[in-house]
């Protein structure tokens, strides 16, 4: 079982948590393997990259270690899997090891292309763009490779249709048939009233109403400089992130700083509203070690985007 430690950097695109681990010999040999299940919702386009690495207690593991399971229709579910040589040779480079073990994830290289697969496992997709930074009033060029994954990922003729959403509202469509010997390529005039999450929606790939694939992309993304949060702000998430004050005090708080232009935080996509959920921990542990200054104010802002994003700050 993880602790309650679950964290997620913006500025390196970085999950990070804990579990507790005896690292004693005797302990590791008694160890076969040690297999970690990641969740990543679809719609988290930083982490649909198509490799991710991973630090084990601050060593570098063999990217072999994680397979990507895109087969899921709403989750990306990422196994890392070490065995008890890969355990052994942590213990042996690590410093200073504690009673856990702390694992960081992120992606390998590249943050493009993105990739998923259909619903129905039968097409794999690849997509990218130029410019990496996409702005409002500009113009973006896509990239997008249908590619078959019962054909060692290979270059396929397929038709498809394509349709590009903000904020549940369709803004451009395209349909064609893809190039099995190149990339594939279509322009969107991004309008000047669209900011934040773009979402690109491919289906009825080669006919198929279950060959469907989503892509999340950030229009404008703002980046740490651009994120304005008073200082005094953080006195209130000390105050919740020890009990002394409640989830909804301090979600109507920063709900009326947002709305009063007193904090700023990037434009996010706001979904049919849950106020009833209860606010994740993980947002709640981000809140304390803000508060003392352990993490910056873009990975604060990553928990608030999150209750904008579930409707539990409503702006």
């Amino acid at each position: 079982m993880i602790n309650d430690d679950f964290a997620y950097d913006p500025s390196k695109k970085m999950i990070s948590y804990s579990m507790q681990f005896d690292w004693s010999e005797k302990n590791i040999l008694a160890t076969s393997v040690m297999h970690q299940e990641i969740i990543i919702p679809k719609t988290f386009g930083d982490l649909m990259v198509k490799s991710l690495s991973a630090d084990v207690n601050g060593v570098q593991v063999p990217d072999s270690v994680i397979t990507i399971d895109d087969f899921s229709a709403q989750n990306r579910v990422a196994h890392l899997v070490l065995n008890q040589n890969d355990i052994l040779e942590i213990s042996n480079k690590a410093v200073g090891l504690t009673n856990k073990m702390d694992f960081s994830v992120m992606p390998s290289a590249d943050n493009l292309p993105l990739t998923t697969m259909t619903e129905n496992a039968q097409f794999k997709l690849n997509l990218s763009w130029e410019p990496q930074n996409i702005e409002s009033g500009s113009t973006v060029t896509f990239f997008f490779d249908i590619l078959d994954a019962f054909l060692l990922d290979r270059p396929v003729s397929a038709s498809y249709d394509l349709s590009i959403f903000h904020n549940g509202e369709k803004i451009d469509q395209a349909s064609g048939v893809s190039n099995a010997s190149g990339h594939n390529m279509i322009e969107f005039d991004v309008p000047d009233d669209v900011t934040g999450i773009i979402t690109l929606q491919f289906e009825n790939l080669n006919g198929s109403k279950l060959a469907d694939a989503v892509f999340s992309v950030v229009v404008d993304r703002i980046g740490v400089d651009q994120i304005a949060i008073p200082d005094w702000i953080k006195n209130n998430a000390g105050w919740w992130a020890t009990d002394q004050i409640d989830d909804s005090a301090f979600v109507q708080g920063i709900q009326y700083l947002i709305k009063e232009g007193i904090m700023i935080v990037p434009p996010t996509e706001t979904s049919e509203s849950i106020g009833s959920q209860a606010v994740p921990a993980w947002i709640k542990n981000n809140a304390g070690w803000w508060a003392t200054d352990q993490i910056d104010d873009s990975a604060f802002v990553q928990g608030i985007q999150y209750l904008v994003q579930n409707g539990i700050i409503v702006i």
